[in-house]
């Protein structure tokens, strides 16, 4: 059992640490708060979490909505694990061998990174995923990062630190996971995009603060607060980006119409995407 002591962030800030740049107002009857020097909004308090986890739910909308998916979208999965490949070799100056995903849900990543020679672990805290896979032939493991004691090349966290209560440890813990050189891939929303920028407009209109989504999203983040994330724990910022949901390399695997693609197009053409990317390299130590 771990022994850590929790952490008030009603007084410090996740990301950065800081006390006397947090701004704290009201936005319909939760508190959010909004740090001046990273520029992380955040809720203080994560009382909803996963099942012996330190993060926010997925609610069974969100998993049947993934589950679904799964079965309508392998072609764009090989697409995206064919053109990311080919980056994650640039950056690494060598042939990735394995990757780690964190918070893989249905493992729709899998079969493309298999094929492509990677080998890829998938862990999720949530049981449901791993009967998922044990239906459908997916190694997924319901474990925590804590338990896994090998090295990748690449650790995946798409749609993941938003939902961490922790994400200093949880990044430093990644960190520790990562082969000297290796890569780590953070998906998360923009809270700066075009779609939060409406929300946040009145709380009249709209319940969610931007990404600040109660109880499953209590964490929301900037370009600024990815960089200073990886800057805090020494590692090299390589791509630090906004896009849309349907970006033809970094995009999410989903089955958009065709207006939703149409929308989440314009939305990226001008910087203003729902999407944040995040790759960071471990310095060699």
């Amino acid at each position: 059992m771990s022994t850590r002591t929790k952490t008030n962030y009603k007084i410090c800030c996740p990301i950065c640490s800081l006390s006397n740049k947090l701004e704290k107002f009201e936005w319909n009857q939760y508190d959010v708060i909004h740090c001046k020097n990273c520029d992380l909004d955040y809720c203080s308090e994560m009382i909803e979490k996963e099942v012996g986890g330190d993060s926010s739910p997925v609610h069974m909308e969100g998993i049947n909505m993934m589950a679904d998916v799964f079965f309508k979208t392998g072609d764009l999965a090989n697409n995206y694990a064919k053109k990311r490949k080919k980056i994650y070799e640039q950056i690494l100056g060598k042939k990735c061998i394995n990757i780690l995903e964190i918070g893989c849900g249905p493992g729709v990543f899998y079969k493309s990174w298999e094929t492509l020679k990677v080998n890829w672990t998938g862990i999720d805290i949530n049981p449901y995923w791993k009967k998922f896979g044990e239906d459908n032939n997916i190694p997924i493991f319901n474990t925590s990062t804590e338990s896994i004691s090998k090295k990748f090349d690449v650790i995946m966290a798409h749609q993941v630190i938003e939902h961490v209560e922790d994400p200093l440890s949880f990044m430093k813990n990644i960190k520790l996971m990562l082969n000297p050189g290796g890569l780590i891939h953070l998906e998360l929303p923009n809270q700066d995009s075009f779609t939060s920028k409406l929300r946040r407009i009145s709380s009249t209109i709209s319940y969610d603060y931007g990404f600040i989504q109660p109880p499953m999203h209590l964490r929301a983040y900037r370009q600024k607060t990815i960089k200073y994330l990886f800057n805090n724990l020494d590692l090299e910022p390589k791509m630090v980006f906004t896009c849309s949901n349907n970006d033809r390399i970094w995009g999410q695997v989903r089955d958009y119409n065709f207006n939703q693609k149409l929308i989440f197009t314009l939305a990226g053409k001008i910087g203003l995407g729902s999407l944040l990317i995040g790759l960071a390299q471990k310095i060699n130590e």
